[in-house]
């Protein structure tokens, strides 16, 4: 997936959006429906990837017992789904419910009206707020009010390997930073490319990034950057966590041609699993776009572990980073809000847990390790899987949420850009430090 990444037009669309929501739905930002769209139906705008499967299954549940239907609409896995939600705000053709990010991913359309609070659905049902973990759900409560409701997994990154290839050059998977160091010679050596990087979509370099910076100084201070703290960027710290990034780059730990590979083409999905690479850090979705690729190869050869840890840094022993959820959120104009409340009801369903527990997903839910424990149709390898999941995240003295999740809207292109640039030697250390000062910059 990346279920965050945005396309270059991404800002400017969310401003076209607004203006066109502020036109055409004004009125149900103060309680309206919009009757131009479809009668009885509400549509359901998903990420369509290989997790959408659990919200069609929903879906066809929902509409077993509702007069409402619930129609599924499968956009493209890519940066142009954001964008595809957001032009069409305010028309016939907008989605009821849409999937989101985080606070700073809706801000915009919040600020314009064009997402529904949901403090009246959660007063008529607790459950959609009391059924799932707390610091995931308060990601969307802004301004002291709920615009999300969580979905699919809580998504951490961390290494993936194939088992194979590291036995093969007589490897263990790497514990330390300097292990994965030493590793690249050794497997570039053997013909394999250390860690497989999807250097075209831009948001898989970020996640390197987000771990060199919280092993090299926390995610407390890394959190107080995000904020606006330019020093932070700035600091010792912060420059050898970028040199700790060169030196990987310099030393070819992700091949010499990262820069055209992509993610949503399955680019590194096939060199992790044909053996072309050893390592992959990618997101908890990766166990179910690798299933859906090649199934014997996550039956029989594929690892997971921490992302390594850095002796001398100055990070809390296992903070980790990633996606805390993805999260619903209903338009404010939705022509059938009652049944856009009923269906977000199954969110938190049985099924629903035990369908992104299949999947691979450690749902959002306080009951997701009781599932795991007691569902006994789970295989052993995704049940150790989904073990591993659940005690990273129960483990993690900080969980950060991912820095394109945190940065405005308008200001993400930038970042990932920068972290991109850095990368391949476009911009040096200073001009990265000073890119990510004035993309952070608050005042």
């Amino acid at each position: 997936m990346n279920l965050k990444k945005h396309s270059a037009r991404t800002a400017a669309a969310a401003a076209i959006a607004i203006t066109a929501f502020a036109v055409a739905g004004c009125a149900s930002a103060s309680g309206g429906t919009n009757e131009s769209r479809p009668e009885g139906e509400i549509h359901v705008a998903v990420y369509g990837d290989a997790a959408a499967t659990a919200e069609e299954a929903a879906a066809e549940r929902f509409n077993e017992t509702s007069e409402i239907k619930v129609v599924v609409d499968k956009l493209a896995g890519d940066g142009n789904y954001p964008t595809a939600v957001r032009t069409s705000l305010g028309t016939a053709n907008a989605p009821d419910i849409f999937m989101s990010w985080g606070a700073a991913d809706i801000q915009q359309l919040v600020d314009a009206g064009a997402v529904m609070p949901l403090d009246e659905f959660i007063d008529e049902d607790p459950a959609l707020r009391d059924a799932f973990i707390p610091s995931v759900f308060d990601e969307e409560v802004i301004n002291g009010e709920a615009y999300g409701i969580p979905m699919r997994g809580v998504a951490p990154t961390f290494l993936f390997y194939n088992k194979q290839v590291l036995a093969d050059a007589g490897l263990e998977p790497a514990q330390t930073w300097d292990d994965l160091l030493s590793q690249t010679e050794t497997l570039t050596q053997a013909g394999v490319i250390p860690v497989a990087l999807a250097g075209a979509d831009k948001w898989p370099t970020q996640m390197w990034y987000q771990y060199a910076f919280a092993r090299e100084i926390g995610n407390d201070e890394v959190s107080a950057g995000l904020a606006g703290e330019g020093e932070v960027w700035a600091s010792e710290g912060s420059r050898s966590a970028l040199d700790r990034l060169k030196e990987l780059v310099d030393a070819g730990t992700f091949g010499s041609t990262f820069d055209s590979v992509g993610y949503s083409n399955q680019g590194t999905t096939g060199l992790l699993s044909q053996g072309k690479a050893a390592y992959e850090l990618m997101g908890t979705w990766n166990y179910a776009t690798l299933e859906g690729a090649a199934p014997d190869f996550v039956a029989d050869n594929l690892g997971w572990v921490a992302f390594p840890s850095l002796e001398d840094g100055a990070g809390e022993s296992g903070e980790i980073a990633g996606n805390l959820s993805n999260f619903y959120n209903v338009a404010a104009d939705t022509r059938y809000p009652e049944a856009a409340r009923d269906f977000l009801k199954e969110l938190y369903s049985d099924a629903f847990v035990a369908d992104q527990i299949a999947l691979g997903n450690l749902p959002p839910t306080l009951n997701a390790g009781e599932f795991i424990a007691a569902d006994e149709s789970i295989d052993a390898n995704k049940k150790s899987y989904l073990d591993f999941v659940f005690n990273l995240v129960q483990d993690a003295p900080t969980f950060q949420l991912s820095w394109d999740q945190v940065v405005p809207t308008a200001s993400k292109e930038r970042l990932t850009d920068a972290i991109a640039d850095y990368f391949n030697g476009t911009i040096d250390a200073d001009g990265w430090v000073s890119q990510m000062q004035s993309i952070t910059a608050t005042g």
